[in-house]
């Protein structure tokens, strides 16, 4: 089978440094701990997405959804 992960997802670290530089004042610490959640949220994605037999893509935009939303 082929596991697919959304490319938002894979390429989010680069969103995120680029966002935290552009508010300023976030430490290079921040930025790592942040990025360090990436493959976490991926597994969660994989996980939900065959628990709930939907596409892992509509898990992951549900996903950013709530995670934007904050």
């Amino acid at each position: 089978g082929i596991l697919y992960a959304p490319d938002y997802v894979i390429n989010a670290g680069g969103i995120i440094n680029v966002g935290l530089e552009y508010i300023g004042n976030v430490s290079v610490d921040e930025v790592n701990e942040r990025i360090d959640l990436i493959p976490g949220r991926l597994r969660d994605i994989w996980v939900e997405s065959e628990t709930d037999n939907v596409p892992a893509a509509t898990v992951a935009d549900k996903m950013a959804q709530r995670l934007i939303g904050r």
